[in-house]
């Protein structure tokens, strides 16, 4: 972060002797007055900004507005009012700034500057009513101010519970205590002290941390490099530093309870507790070494305790770091919760990524000695309440301050130097907030803690994120634990393949189908293919499924051929098959009833070829040279081209759904489709459009000499039996401007459909 500030200070003061420079060269100086910026906000946002007796708008945003507006010689004018007119005016362009939560929804209509803040929200509820999360609150009614982040943020996760809607944080307080409400859920900063009013607490952990911003209109770019300019030049000048500071005893306000007192006592008594232990400790051993040298049985005795304790100081500590091991961080933690019902920690799991690369690279010495203990060093430089070294660079924290997550990663991610080198730490963070409930009893509450944050860790890793905070949906599924245990154990004995028509714009005949699996499974019912694909992918099982059904499709084209020579299926093969691609070959191949190779193609996603470029096209070309054909799936979605795709030895390729479905509304999308079909034709390839739903885009789609098409129109995915109902027939002939029916010489009666 200071690096960044400096950098900004640079850039700043470049710019400053630039426009100094520019108007010496042209002999004059602007002598315009300043113009005038209008900022809004809510009158009853107490602490960031609000509206006193006296009618001054006042608060932390009000004087960081100020200063920004000083930094950049403009005139600053405050317009407090309610909130959604505040939200309105800044949308119709009758003001340039309002403070906000930054949202994905609130981005359809605002731009966004830099954080300057961050706040959380909490949940406020009456003193024998502690809710502590949402859940607690189905069947409920939860408060919420009209137009705030957390009305939208409850509407858009559909709670269970009724939302009332109030005008301004305070009335969302007395909600509660007059029990038209049974909880508020409100930004924690600007409801304690209405909360201190009434019968009224905070009853849950802070949640939902988001970036407290400066909106400006959609569009405004030049509104927004102003504020970002100048607010990254009133943080260098450590303007806004002072203004924080300022504004500290109101943005952290809480009221003060007997634990509070109780908890200060404590720590004015520890030293001199611990002080008065170390006196007796230290008189027992003198004691102990007196009697050691009078009498030898004592000497033994002594050596043995010795022993006992230095074996029991390496079940506790950690001998590199000499941080205390994974058992003693759980037992401190367990007794720590045990002592304070009212604690709600924050543990975290936090891994150093690199430790091994260095290790591989400078040695053991360096990277699991010298490493760990500046690393340690650094995370308890940082005042945690505990800090624990689990072993492999996996460090476990409980916060014991407001430090931010942001702030942890960034601190503990700056270079440490060792010896003449400096080392950048590379970590992700898990993080476990409040207290957990344990499912079993073997388990304890720290233990479960630990857990959670190793759960969020995981997540964290997998998103290639720095830091994931632990929720209920970062569980996994325990239906998905059952599919995947009953797939190892019955295969595809529970699967069976639908099989969805291709239409052949030029001959109106189905020529083609795509084969799509499907799995009725004996206690679960039916599970979607988009579940179980991506699942069996996960865990490494989806080769299984993938030659399962290229076994059934060979079997189903050899049956299919009985009614048309010239039938052909194809099959979706995953990126994860498609690195093993020699091996697909090679099975394709040996399947003893695959008397027709060029009447299986293989669809691939665009992702799948862009993955490993060069492997994937070995595969692709391996397949064409075997008379196995190969199609583009889905393309569009991704970021290849027709002229990348070149490269490759594919036959075909399918147009997504997503530019079919809007073609006949949108000028744009048949524009790119007419221009893909055209190039496609161009460069050999046969084009098919996914997802046609209605006749008006069939025949639009056969006027632009698209080859084939599958979609609900033409027909649903159908069991082999309703398939061969299909072949030898002809279809949709008035809308693909072809001859009359009686102008078509039909295929002999012996190959229809039965």
């Amino acid at each position: 972060m200071r690096i960044k500030l400096i950098k900004v200070w640079f850039w700043a003061v470049g710019l400053t002797i630039i426009g100094v420079t520019t108007s010496a060269s042209h002999g004059q100086v602007e002598t315009s007055e300043p113009a005038k910026v209008v900022f809004v906000g809510s009158a009853t946002y107490r602490p960031f900004q609000w509206v006193p007796q006296d009618g001054q708008a006042k608060g932390f945003v009000i004087d960081l507005q100020d200063s920004l507006a000083q930094q950049g010689n403009r005139v600053a004018e405050h317009r407090l009012m309610a909130w959604e007119e505040a939200i309105e005016s800044v949308r119709l362009g009758q003001a340039d700034v309002i403070p906000l939560l930054a949202s994905e929804g609130r981005k359809e209509d605002f731009d966004f500057t830099e954080p300057f803040y961050y706040l959380s929200h909490g949940i406020f509820s009456l003193n024998n009513k502690s809710y502590r999360t949402l859940n607690e609150l189905v069947g409920g009614r939860v408060a919420v101010v009209r137009g705030s982040y957390a009305a939208t943020r409850l509407e858009e996760e559909q709670h269970d519970f009724i939302l009332v809607e109030v005008e301004t944080e305070r009335d969302c307080l007395v909600a509660v205590n007059e029990q038209e409400a049974d909880a508020c859920v409100e930004v924690v900063n600007t409801s304690r002290r209405h909360a201190a009013e009434t019968q009224v607490e905070q009853t849950s952990a802070p949640f939902w941390p988001q970036p407290y911003v400066f909106g400006v209109r959609k569009g405004n770019d030049e509104m927004l490099s102003w504020l970002n300019t100048n607010l990254a030049l009133i943080q260098a000048e450590g303007t806004y530093h002072d203004i924080y500071h300022e504004w500290i005893p109101e943005l952290e306000w809480h009221k003060h309870r007997m634990s509070d007192w109780l908890r200060y006592f404590y720590w004015l008594l520890l030293p001199l507790s611990f002080a008065t232990l170390l006196g007796f400790s230290l008189s027992w051993y003198l004691k102990r070494l007196v009697r050691f040298r009078t009498r030898r049985l004592y000497e033994e005795l002594t050596a043995k305790r010795e022993l006992e304790k230095e074996l029991r100081y390496k079940a506790d500590y950690d001998e590199v770091t000499g941080l205390p091991s994974r058992a003693a961080f759980i037992d401190n933690l367990g007794r720590l919760l045990e002592e304070r019902s009212e604690l709600a920690p924050t543990v975290i799991l936090l891994r150093l990524l690199n430790l091994e690369q260095l290790t591989s690279l400078f040695g053991y010495h360096f990277g699991h000695e010298l490493l760990l203990q500046e690393f340690s060093s650094r995370l308890e430089s940082l005042g945690f309440a505990q800090i624990s070294h689990f072993g492999s660079g996996v460090f476990a924290i409980v916060r014991k301050h407001e430090m931010s997550h942001e702030d942890i990663v960034v601190f503990v991610s700056e270079s440490l130097e060792i010896g003449k080198l400096n080392i950048s730490a590379n970590v992700v963070m898990g993080i476990s907030e409040g207290r957990a409930e344990v499912g079993h009893k073997s388990q304890s509450e720290a233990e479960e803690l630990v857990r959670r944050a190793m759960t969020a860790y995981s997540a964290a890793t997998k998103a290639s994120e720095a830091w994931r905070v632990y929720t209920g949906g970062l569980e996994p599924d325990p239906n998905d634990l059952i599919l995947v245990e009953d797939f190892r154990r019955f295969g595809t004995r529970d699967m069976y393949l639908l099989y969805q028509p291709k239409l052949d714009l030029t001959s109106g005949y189905i020529k083609e189908a795509e084969a799509l699996v499907r799995w009725q499974h004996p206690t679960l019912g039916f599970v979607p293919p988009g579940h179980f694909i991506g699942l069996l992918e996960e865990t490494g099982l989806i080769k299984q499924l993938t030659y399962w059904v290229l076994k059934e499709s060979v079997a189903q084209i050899e049956r299919c051929r009985s009614h048309d020579p010239d039938f052909s299926i194809s099959v979706n093969v995953s990126a994860r098959d498609l690195a093993e691609g020699y091996t697909l070959v090679d099975y394709i191949l040996s399947l003893k009833q695959f008397w027709y190779p060029q009447g299986l193609c293989l669809e691939i996603t665009e992702t799948g070829v862009i993955q490993d470029h060069d492997h994937a096209q070995k595969v692709v070309s391996e397949l064409h040279e075997a008379n196995i054909s190969c199609a583009i799936d889905d393309f569009g979605t991704g970021y290849a081209s027709l002229s990348y795709l070149s490269k490759f030895s594919v036959d075909e390729v399918k147009l997504d759904r997503s530019f079919i479905a809007n073609m006949m509304e949108s000028e744009k999308d048949r524009a790119i489709i007419a221009s893909t079909i055209n190039l496609a034709h161009k460069m050999g390839l046969r084009v098919t459009a996914e997802g046609v739903e209605d006749e008006a885009t069939l025949q639009a789609l056969a006027k632009m000499g698209c080859d084939t098409a599958q979609g609900y129109l033409i027909s649903r995915p159908i069991p082999e039996a309703e398939l061969y109902r299909f072949m030898c027939r002809r279809h949709f002939v008035e809308t693909l401007l072809l001859p009359a029916e009686g102008n078509v010489t039909e295929p002999d009666s012996d190959r229809a459909g039965p």
